[in-house]
């Protein structure tokens, strides 16, 4: 269906597994039920289908004294047309790769540190190396409703996104993140290549990466 989405959960004990498995399910479920309205108003299904796995999430938790207070951060990345549409909530990013080896991201962090770095208070490299960087301000599931943010780019033929948790941007910086871009070949050795780079780095926190051309 052109739809990807990565979600990177929060939680004691197994309760960030469940926040995240629960939002990744109630999206698809979202978008399959509404696949033509996916084309004709991709902004709008893409945020409902955000809004409907919060709800998933928040009303799980709830019910489940083990699971109070879980959430999850997530990317839902959709193909229409020439575009590549995202819509997120937390830190986990979108990445646009165009052909001329320019490396944007899409998505700006729901996080601590991002507020700090918009004000001015940190640079951008100090941001990753600060204690506090996996501090988020939004996360699916705390809270009964959510506010994500609608992000779009014209994605040519040939080029690529990539979609991540905060475990590969924590370990690689853009500038890294680019070189192995233009080193890999193909997706495959693009997903490898940055796994291998963020465990070498350090590998503190779990990685999930996407990579997707059109």
């Amino acid at each position: 269906m052109g739809v990807v989405v990565l979600a990177d959960g929060m939680g004691g004990l197994n309760a960030g597994e469940v926040a995240s498995a629960e939002a990744v399910a109630a999206v698809m479920q979202h978008v399959r039920a509404r696949a033509d309205e996916l084309v004709t108003d991709p902004a709008a299904e893409l945020a409902a289908a955000v809004h409907r796995a919060n709800r998933a999430v928040h009303d799980l938790a709830s019910r489940h004294a083990a699971y109070k207070g879980m959430g999850t951060t997530i990317v839902v990345a959709a193909f229409v047309e020439d575009r590549l549409l995202t819509a997120h909530v937390g830190d986990s990013r979108a990445y646009h790769y165009d052909r001329g080896g320019v490396l944007s991201c899409m998505t700006t962090d729901h996080s601590l540190v991002q507020r700090l770095v918009s004000t001015g208070v940190l640079s951008a490299e100090q941001a990753r190396r600060a204690p506090n960087r996996n501090i988020v301000t939004r996360a699916l599931g705390v809270s009964s409703d959510i506010e994500c943010d609608i992000n779009s780019v014209d994605l040519l033929p040939g080029e690529r996104a990539l979609i991540c948790s905060d475990g590969l941007t924590d370990m690689l910086d853009d500038a890294q993140i680019a070189h192995l871009c233009a080193q890999s070949e193909s997706l495959e050795s693009t997903v490898q290549n940055l796994l291998e780079a963020a465990l070498a780095a350090g590998g503190l926190d779990n990685i999930s990466v996407v990579a997707i051309e059109r």
